[in-house]
């Protein structure tokens, strides 16, 4: 039984071809097409759907609105929301007090002081001795596109973190940069808190070494405890809410407000256009919940990402030649239907890998490559039967190649 299956096996069109000279070089020549381009991106504007609905689009944001990625996980109760709504400055400074009073692990402001307000130098006197003396606050600045710290109260605060995602522009926020070193070594907002919260998780974070990290989303906004300033001030709250928690201030947009909100994988309208759905507030939240629980989103190296295509053509070109030269007749029905049902089980294969196992996976380069190479094969085919009447070269493409 073994050796006729063995038999088998080789009798097939995929193996028989597979470590065949031609199947390895129309593959390289695929490959060397799509290095042709500048950029790989120049490639998915012809090629990738995605160009055609919205150019926000990812085919991981998939395992959120179909697959449920962030359902059924119970809501986070070790962060809490402070909404500030209109707050001015003096009485943002007596919820801090309010809130330090409490006793929470860690107090991040997500709020940006621009510049000093000539009629509250004596509220921004008190925000600083916050900023510079407490320290389980954690202030926020932003850096600018060089990279250069940007906010009042910066040079006044012990701990503090820059609130940019990333320092590049992102329609959609999928990830975020925990470290720019640029001789200072500033850290992001979220690495900041997490420093303070618990520096074992700071340091897993910090190993990684990772230039951006990918955001594993666990929660939307009704996944917090969200309370507003007022109802904070008027004592409504009490301190076993606040407690050993992480409280983050920020701005919550109101219904049908999309004021500091932004577009994320959460976002029920994946394809064409829709309101942003989550303030930063949030995002944050997520962030800080994901290096606490070091549930964090593994990212395929891209020089595998690059294998595996390469793998997943050669395999296929395999195929193709088989039927080029056997089935000629079948060749492009057999072709379409390959490309068609690989397309379809690498998205879903990807996507299955990110749901379950938090794995991103990049199967764009496969896809374009396995896309590409029936057209390839043409123009393969026609160059080495030239080499064959010009120079004798020995090809599958010639029946009396010998091969």
């Amino acid at each position: 039984m073994k050796k006729t299956h063995r038999l088998h096996i080789k009798n097939t069109s995929v193996y028989r071809y597979l470590f065949k000279k031609d199947s390895l070089f129309a593959t390289i020549l695929v490959f060397l097409v799509i290095g042709s381009f500048a950029r790989l991106q120049r490639v998915l504007v012809i090629l990738d759907p995605k160009e055609i609905t919205s150019k926000d689009f990812n085919y991981s944001d998939l395992a959120y609105n179909l697959l449920g990625k962030h359902n059924g996980i119970l809501a986070d109760t070790g962060i809490v929301i402070v909404n500030i709504g209109e707050s001015g400055r003096d009485k943002i400074d007596s919820v801090i007090k309010k809130i330090a009073s409490y006793q929470p692990k860690v107090i991040g402001v997500d709020i940006l002081f621009a510049k000093a307000k000539q009629d509250h130098l004596g509220t921004d006197t008190a925000l600083q001795n916050i900023f510079q003396k407490n320290p389980l606050v954690v202030s926020s600045y932003a850096l600018d596109i060089n990279s250069k710290p940007t906010g009042y109260f910066y040079d006044k605060s012990i701990n503090k973190g820059y609130v940019n995602f990333t320092l590049k522009n992102q329609n959609v926020v999928r990830e975020f940069t925990p470290f720019v070193d640029e001789g200072a070594g500033y850290l992001s907002f979220d690495a900041a808190i997490v420093k303070k919260a618990d520096p074992g998780c700071f340091d897993t974070l910090k190993s990684k070494h990772h230039a951006t990290q990918v955001i594993n989303y666990g929660y939307t906004d009704t996944g917090y405890v969200v309370y507003n300033v007022d109802y904070l001030l008027r004592d409504s709250v009490k301190k076993k809410d606040i407690i050993g928690k992480i409280v983050l201030l920020g701005y919550v947009s109101p219904l049908n407000n999309i004021y500091d909100k932004h577009y994320t994988p959460l976002n029920g309208s994946f394809a064409g256009k829709s309101p942003p759905d989550l303030n930063g507030v949030f995002i944050h939240a997520n962030i800080i919940r994901m290096i606490l629980d070091k549930n964090y989103i593994h990212r395929v190296p891209g020089w595998l990402n690059w294998l595996i295509a390469f793998v997943l053509c050669w395999v296929h070109m395999a195929f193709f030649i088989g039927y080029f030269i056997e089935k000629h007749i079948w060749f492009h029905l057999a072709a379409k239907t390959a490309q068609l049902l690989s397309a379809i089980f690498f998205v879903y294969f990807g996507l299955f890998l990110f749901y379950k196992f938090n794995v991103d996976i990049d199967m764009t380069a496969g896809l374009i490559a396995i896309i590409l190479a029936v057209d390839i094969l043409y123009f393969y085919e026609a160059g080495v039967l030239w080499l064959h009447h010009k120079k004798g070269y020995k090809t599958l493409f010639h029946h009396e190649s010998g091969q």
